[in-house]
């Protein structure tokens, strides 16, 4: 079966344990967006991404998709992974391309998290010269961050440092002393912040 050059995907909320009438939306694919979507929740596993395109469904976020299922040659699935970035351990961290961070806490066996969006912590509370957000980097900047991993589902390589009690003491502190009302609420919640992971676009 030849690979068609546009893709019909249909789409729709997933909900787990009843019969849900939520409404199917059709879009069209090109076969390099379909395969960025999968590469969200498989990685690069050429595997597990050929399994999908035959078996025409995959999960990604809340919603399921559908297509007619089809096979690609190894070789073509090859060159087109071959497209996407892969991890780069010796990359190193670039504050500019930051695009957000996430702080986990001690919590087992899933810690809890919180995610600091760029946006809504680069807003400044008045009377101040600096946001939370440049805070952030500049703290990040002064520290030893080890390369953790490229996330295809962020588009961006991942950074991590995990946290000393001094470290989560001036977090706290400048979010308190930053942060606008809605992020403060949640960095200053009741919980032992113990990673801070950044995500940089590529």
């Amino acid at each position: 079966m030849a690979v068609p050059e546009a893709i019909a995907v249909k789409w729709t909320e997933e909900v787990a344990g009843y019969v849900d009438t939520r409404p199917v939306v059709r879009q069209t694919f090109t076969l390099r967006q379909l395969v960025d979507m999968i590469l969200a929740t498989t990685g690069k596993d050429p595997t597990r991404v050929g399994e999908i395109l035959r078996s025409g469904t995959c999960t990604y976020n809340v919603y399921r998709y559908w297509w007619d299922g089809f096979a690609l040659q190894e070789s073509a699935l090859a060159t087109l992974l071959a497209e996407f970035p892969d991890p780069d351990p010796g990359r190193p961290f670039r504050g500019e391309a930051c695009l957000s961070a996430r702080l986990l806490d001690a919590s087992t066996p899933v810690p809890h998290h919180v995610t600091i969006e760029k946006t809504a912590a680069s807003a400044r509370r008045w009377f101040r010269r600096q946001s939370f957000w440049d805070f952030l980097l500049d703290f990040a900047a002064s520290k030893q961050l080890a390369y953790l991993d490229y996330s295809y589902y962020h588009h961006a390589d991942l950074y991590r440092l995990p946290l000393s009690v001094a470290d989560r003491r001036l977090l706290l502190a400048q979010a308190h002393r930053l942060a606008r009302a809605p992020l403060r609420a949640l960095l200053t919640r009741a919980a032992d912040w113990v990673v801070l992971d950044l995500a940089c676009r590529r």
